[in-house]
């Protein structure tokens, strides 16, 4: 694992309010496996048992599933220091109806699930706090999940893009921030294919809504944003 790895570790959610000697104590008293994928490989698929949740040490991976259409839905982009697999592997079926695939060389952490919920023979109050962190990235991802639906239920996509890029500049905690993902990643996120994505930016830019440069954006007229945010209630209808 290298320096900037590690660095990775470090900022992983799991790992919260936990001194840095002690996480890799920790990931050693798990049995951590450290696995090392190319750009399109699997880290598992649609099917696939899930028994332990991944820390991303470099590299991403990219969530999809496969449409009846045969197009594929991104669910999520994951890169460095991300969690991912906790909520699957906490499930009592744990066979995953996503392909967990590498958007590039990657690097990951697997951290056995059984391992993570058994009691530690030393009692070590990091041991607890792990599981307590555990416990509060899948809430947030709940959340996160739960928030997604909401901009999927907007029945254009000028809403849903008012509505992520506010909910982006509120995460952020100020106007200027970036994606955080390709503009691909986010049309498939938004439900929408890339072209239209990239028209609609390109409208809001022109209309003195947004400014936006590559995958980084400043909000301009916030209150036009709002408004079309909220012009379509939670069922698409206007």
């Amino acid at each position: 694992m290298t320096d900037t790895e590690r660095s990775a570790l470090l900022r992983c959610p799991l790992f919260a309010r936990i001194a840095p000697n002690d996480v890799f104590a920790l990931t050693e008293c798990l049995g951590a496996a450290e696995r090392r994928y190319e750009r399109g490989a699997p880290l598992w698929l649609t099917g696939d048992a899930v028994g332990a949740c991944a820390v991303i040490l470099s590299g991403s991976v990219r969530a999809e599933s496969l449409l009846p259409s045969g197009e594929r839905s991104l669910t999520a982009v994951h890169g460095p220091g991300a969690l991912v697999g906790d909520v699957l592997m906490a499930t009592r079926d744990t066979k995953s109806p996503v392909d967990v695939i590498a958007a590039q060389n990657t690097a990951a952490l697997f951290l056995p699930y059984r391992a993570m919920m058994a009691s530690c023979a030393h009692a070590c109050a990091h041991h607890a706090l792990l599981r307590e962190n555990l416990l509060a990235e899948i809430a947030e991802k709940y959340w996160r999940l739960r928030r997604r639906a909401e901009y999927l239920a907007r029945h254009s996509l000028r809403a849903r893009i008012a509505a992520f890029l506010l909910d982006a500049a509120a995460d952020a905690g100020g106007n200027t921030f970036s994606l955080g993902m390709r503009r691909e990643d986010l049309a498939a996120y938004l439900g929408a294919n890339r072209s239209a994505l990239c028209r609609e930016l390109s409208r809001l830019r022109a209309e003195g809504w947004i400014d936006c440069c590559r995958d980084s954006v400043r909000l301009i007229n916030t209150a036009a944003l709002a408004k079309s945010a909220a012009a379509e209630n939670r069922s698409g209808e206007k």
